[in-house]
């Protein structure tokens, strides 16, 4: 989970809490720095070929050891799009391109990292070799009838 902040990170003062812009926050008295707490941007990619749906098991919490699509952090420098390639090759072996956005939603992650702003695309997979990279335990392709449960009404709205 992310770190709670007891002093300034810039000033090194004790910080407060406080009610500022309509929320609780911790802030300074001495600099004015205010400890905002914003969702971490990640790009996911829903990767499909043949009308099928490409997923990683998980090698790293958070959710270690289940099905889900390739995902990551966007890194400074870098837009969504690229982020969700680049994670999809990582991940997978596999490139692609994107079709469209599928969709943003926040997710919170109690596990590790707090909010997330997650930033979806769908994906059309190139043909390639699939090899699952070191984060990640396997890698398969799925017809949308095999895929776990909590994916079918996601998918169903977005391959309609």
């Amino acid at each position: 989970m992310k770190q709670e902040y007891k002093f300034c990170p810039l000033c090194g003062t004790d910080l407060k809490v406080g009610f500022i812009e309509g929320k609780e926050r911790g802030f300074c008295p001495n600099c004015n720095f205010v400890d905002y707490k914003n969702p971490l941007p990640v790009a996911l990619a829903i990767p499909i070929k043949d009308k099928r749906f490409l997923l990683i098991k998980r090698g790293l919490a958070p959710a270690k050891g289940m099905w889900g699509f390739p995902s990551g952090f966007v890194e400074t420098g870098e837009t969504s799009e690229d982020a969700c390639l680049r994670e999809l090759k990582e991940e997978t072996g596999l490139s692609g391109h994107i079709v469209k956005l599928a969709g943003v939603m926040c997710v919170e992650d109690r596990e590790v990292y707090g909010d997330m702003l997650i930033v979806s695309y769908i994906v059309e997979v190139d043909d390639g070799e699939l090899s699952p990279g070191s984060e990640v335990e396997d890698a398969k392709f799925f017809n949308s009838e095999e895929l776990p449960n909590r994916y079918h009404a996601f998918l169903k709205n977005l391959i309609e």
